[in-house]
């Protein structure tokens, strides 16, 4: 059995769980203050989890956020006969995180990383590798880092990402060819 990410405060009850539920419910019918309520019981929570696993500042919030965008948009689907709102949480942690390592996984693979590096150890890789290939990313300009994503992170092709920039693809792959360059030298620096 999976042990929860933080442990239960000795002040939760019962009734702080029937509030959260409340909470999610009234997320779900698009109440944004019941959702901030829900965010500012357990932002905290949250940033201390996935600052244990991501050690890029930067990431960290981007984690966080997404973690929260799936509240917004996955309350309707809570349902309180699966499990406490807490609980359900955990799960959308769990879940963001691991996909921030495949994501990792896909550029360290476009770098050239070896991919026996890439391998789980336990939920991440392994972790001065998983330090570089974050401070690689945290050196990419705004512009470069919005095509990496777009590419690497989220999937799209060249040409899906030209269109969602509205840019020619050769800026695309210009752009792309000068991120990955940049970031393997910083990983080349890293390693020597």
């Amino acid at each position: 059995m999976l042990e929860p990410f933080w442990p239960v405060a000795p002040n939760s009850s019962m009734e702080e769980g029937a509030d959260d539920r409340l909470l999610l419910e009234r997320t779900a019918k698009g109440d944004k203050e019941a959702f901030r309520a829900f965010y500012d019981r357990y932002v905290r929570r949250v940033v201390a989890v996935v600052r244990r696993k991501v050690f890029d500042p930067q990431i960290v919030e981007e984690v966080v956020q997404d973690v929260f965008v799936a509240v917004w948009s996955s309350a309707p689907r809570y349902r309180q006969e699966l499990g406490e709102p807490e609980a359900w949480l955990n799960g959308l942690v769990r879940n963001k995180l691991a996909d921030h390592w495949r994501r990792v996984r896909r550029v360290g693979v476009a770098l050239g990383v070896d991919p026996d590096r890439l391998e789980k150890v336990g939920e991440v890789p392994h972790c001065d590798l998983r330090l570089s290939l974050e401070r690689a990313l945290g050196t990419l300009t705004a512009r470069q880092h919005r095509v990496v994503a777009l590419v690497y992170l989220s999937g799209l092709t060249f040409q899906e990402a030209a269109r969602a920039l509205r840019m020619p693809v050769g800026t695309v792959k210009s752009r792309i060819n000068a991120a990955l360059k940049g970031m393997r030298a910083v990983l080349e620096e890293r390693s020597s």
